[in-house]
């Protein structure tokens, strides 16, 4: 015997959706945020240790760090 979900009129037709695809759309979502967070350390770390290079090379690489970890967010969101 199968469960029925209330209300009727609304789940009567169609089946229920495999659990596996939406723990996937999860899985891939936290990937792509693993990933912004990633690229917003690398910029964060760039700009916290005193490093040796120019200033606005390691600025500019801070910089595309952050606009490459903000794009990744974008993109889990899509």
């Amino acid at each position: 015997m199968t469960a029925r979900r209330f209300p009727q009129r609304v789940y009567r037709d169609g089946e229920e959706p495999d659990p596996r695809f939406s723990l996937a759309n999860e899985r891939t979502f936290l990937a792509w945020l693993r990933t912004a967070l990633g690229m917003y350390a690398g910029a964060f770390a760039l700009e916290a240790l005193s490093l040796p290079a120019a200033t606005g090379w390691r600025l500019a690489a801070a910089g595309v760090f952050l606009v490459l970890g903000t794009l990744a967010a974008v993109q889990a969101w899509l």
